[in-house]
């Protein structure tokens, strides 16, 4: 299918699900159709390959990473930490708002 062709589809959801969507979606200014793509687009690759997805599990893992990290560098590099945590919530807000 060409990526730039669209096709609708009709989906039902639980009405709590879509109080859900709809708040996410307004609350970011976007369409509830631009969320459920984004949802698709991410999750369908993880379900082509096999992984079941654990939402506790991968906060968890992004959780351990980080605070391994932040504990590194604190460690090894006292005078850099906060610049770099500072340089993260910059790049938060530029790249992910």
């Amino acid at each position: 299918m060409d990526d730039m062709k669209t096709c609708g589809v009709g989906i039902k959801f639980p009405a709590k699900m879509l109080v859900e969507l709809d708040a996410y979606a307004s609350d970011r200014s976007v369409s509830r159709a631009e969320i459920v793509r984004t949802c698709v687009a991410i999750g369908l690759p993880l379900l082509k390959l096999g992984v079941a997805v654990n939402m506790r599990r991968f906060l968890a893992i992004q959780e351990y990473c980080q605070l391994s990290l932040s504990m590194m560098v604190e460690r090894e590099y006292p005078g850099d930490h906060e610049q770099l945590l500072d340089m993260a919530f910059r790049n938060v807000d530029e790249f992910h708002a």
